[in-house]
């Protein structure tokens, strides 16, 4: 991916340049999640106000990350920047690391209390979990939540129906207890991080949460790593730099634009600030959804680039096998949601209540770079579906080949080997292709299920006793 000061939307917004330049100076080389976070943050900030009308449904405007990225590569330490910030701002924030079901939507304890006749009795109490309310909730190593199990799967669920538009039935986490349904409503962003752990790519082709989420992955070289550590090692008994925008300007820019949102809502539902601040959740909501085709709206500009954006997002798939493209396609839906909501994000930032055709334009830029780095990702070694089918097929190719081979003995080693040269001249034979691309294939697909060894300077393979 370009680097964040390559993008217009932060050549056009000096704030947000330094808002990024700040984040490096505690994550070093990590522009990309600075950029995310900012939007993440400024989610939180317009949660309570904003709904975007979508036809009969509609989107609010959260952003929720999960990143992926080798350990001890400044994820775990970013958390520290935002989360300051959102503390900064008064907004809740909270870190995750395990916990059961109660810990996340929240359950049911019992509580003395005395009554007016100073007669005590036990009263049941429902308490509230780390995703109920209006929260930025860091999932810290979220592989957590990757590893297989009954527990990871029901907190992959919550996390889902955490992330649907506030406001609709889908946002309501649920919890069946012994006579009693537990209800939480979920207004909390997700900050996911982990290290990519075994398996993780088929798990983000089959698990609705990525659908839900910006998914960035980055690759740390050892050249890489090397230059941070050369910039650490470089600010060592140094003073930080204030840089042209000062952390308090960034903090300000936050609490200025919850003002400015939280202003707006109310003159166009003409509802007084305490009214507001009295109503219980579900009658704000209600006078929330009554304005949210006022509080933005979208000129002609704005719905002509949509039909570039489509055209855009579909041109990534055109040189990708069936296999792959079938499934990447999933989450197009995901892009243009977000293109939206960044858009919306971009217009709250230029101070505005018109989304534009260029608002729209910035929004692509990140996240086609975005997508295009998710698909050169999974593009690696995916075995799902028809990749799984593929396999099969060469399997049966190379051991048909295999087969039509004279078998060897070889002293101390057994019996059953055969001469890998041979092997892979019958398989050429066989599919009629040359000499390289039969080579190139034995590399690609017959590793799992031949061994091999050398006897003199001849390499000899046979059948693995257990084929992967």
């Amino acid at each position: 991916m370009r680097k964040a000061d390559e993008y217009e939307v932060v050549q056009k917004f000096p704030f947000l340049e330094g808002y990024v330049d700040r984040f490096g100076k505690t994550s070093i080389d990590n522009d990309i999640p600075a950029l995310l976070s900012f939007f993440y943050i400024q989610g939180q900030v317009a949660a309570p106000y904003v709904r975007i009308p979508w036809d009969e449904s509609h989107l609010d405007p959260r952003v929720h990350v999960f990143w992926i990225q080798s350990s001890r590569t400044g994820k775990s330490i970013a958390w520290e920047f935002v989360g300051k910030v959102l503390k900064d701002c008064n907004l809740d924030c909270d870190a995750y690391t395990t916990g059961s079901d109660a810990g996340l939507v929240g359950g049911v304890v019992n509580e003395t209390v005395v009554d007016e006749n100073g007669k005590k009795e036990q009263v049941s109490v429902q308490t509230e979990g780390m995703l109920g309310g209006q929260k930025a909730l860091n999932f810290d190593e979220g592989s957590i939540i990757l590893n297989p199990g009954k527990h990871s799967q029901e907190t992959v669920l919550y996390l889902q129906t955490a992330c649907n538009p506030i406001g609709s039935n889908n946002n309501i986490l649920v919890k069946h207890l012994s006579g009693r349904r537990i209800e939480t409503e979920s207004l909390a962003s997700l900050w996911i991080t982990t290290y990519p752990p075994k398996g993780v790519k088929e798990y983000v082709l089959t698990k609705g949460i990525f659908q839900r989420v910006l998914l960035y992955w980055s690759d740390w070289t050892m050249n890489r790593r090397m230059n941070v550590s050369q910039v650490r090692m470089s600010k060592a008994y140094t003073r930080p730099k204030s840089g042209e925008v000062s952390y308090d300007e960034i903090v300000s820019h936050f609490t200025t634009l919850e003002k400015r949102l939280r202003d707006r809502m109310l003159d166009l539902s003409e509802t007084s600030f305490v009214a507001w601040d009295s109503m219980p959740r579900e009658e704000q909501e209600e006078v929330v959804q009554s304005v949210k085709h006022e509080m933005f709206s979208a000129d002609e500009s704005f719905y002509a680039a949509t039909l570039d954006l489509v055209e855009d997002y579909y041109a990534l798939l055109e040189e990708l096998s069936f296999t792959i493209s079938d499934v990447v396609a999933s989450f197009i839906p995901a892009m243009e949601n977000y293109s939206v909501i960044l858009a919306t994000h971009i217009a709250m930032m230029e101070n505005t209540w018109v989304i534009t055709g260029a608002h729209l334009d910035m929004a692509k830029d990140i996240l086609y770079d975005l997508f295009k780095n998710l698909i050169q990702w999974l593009e690696g070694e995916v075995e799902i579906g028809a990749k799984k089918a593929l396999k099969a097929v060469h399997r049966k190719d190379w051991i048909e080949a295999f087969n039509m081979i004279a078998p060897i003995e070889l002293d101390k080693k057994g019996e059953g080997w055969r001469k890998k040269a041979a092997v892979v001249k019958q398989y050429m034979a066989n599919q009629d292709i040359t000499r390289a691309t039969a080579w190139s294939h034995f590399g690609k697909w017959a590793g799992t299920f031949f061994e091999g060894t050398k006897d003199g300077a001849t390499v000899y393979i046979r059948m693995k006793e257990v084929v992967s």
